[in-house]
């Protein structure tokens, strides 16, 4: 396997493209868009018959998922960037996966690997199924489909949870 490495540094950005993400590829999105259609339809059909609270409630309603839900990640991914305040530093070679961060580092062999996961903006890197990192196309350039094809055969060849993460890689 070549030899790949990453150095950098999530934003804000990052972060809320992953949460996003989440947010819009499980079946909370189905309830969100029933949810936001719903109060579309109770606006049409009671606005007229409706007090100055009734319409400043359906308003409120109306907006939490296609506003507020999203401003608030942004405002977590806020959070989740200003607390890190240093580089990370992902290597990728023939015997796994090196990462360094300050003064840790710590080496993951391919055998204990848990899975990567392809999505439209980012590379989602989990090593032990508790933590990931975000390699998004900014970080990535063209390489992102090189560094998937290569962590795939190498999780599939030598993982011992390769079975189990077959087929899940979302593209």
């Amino acid at each position: 396997m070549k030899k790949y490495e990453y150095t950098f540094r999530n934003t804000p950005g990052d972060y809320f493209l992953y949460r996003m993400g989440n947010i819009y590829s499980s079946p909370r999105a189905l309830v969100n868009v029933i949810f936001t259609v719903a109060i579309i339809v109770l606006i049409a059909a009671k606005w007229t018959g409706t007090n100055w609270l009734g319409h400043l409630i359906m308003v409120v309603m109306l907006l939490i998922f296609p506003v507020f839900q999203p401003l608030f990640s942004y405002f977590a991914s806020i959070r989740d960037a200003v607390s890190i305040r240093v580089d990370t530093t992902l290597t990728f070679d023939e015997d796994g996966m090196k990462i360094h961060v300050y003064k840790h580092s710590q080496h993951i062999r391919w055998r204990d690997f848990y899975s990567v996961k392809k999505r439209r903006s980012m590379l989602l890197v989990i090593p032990d199924g508790m933590h990931a990192y975000l390699l998004t196309n900014r970080i990535l350039g063209s390489g992102k489909d090189e560094l998937y094809n290569a962590l795939t055969e190498q999780i599939q060849q030598y993982s011992k949870y390769a079975d189990r993460n077959a087929g899940t890689n979302r593209k």
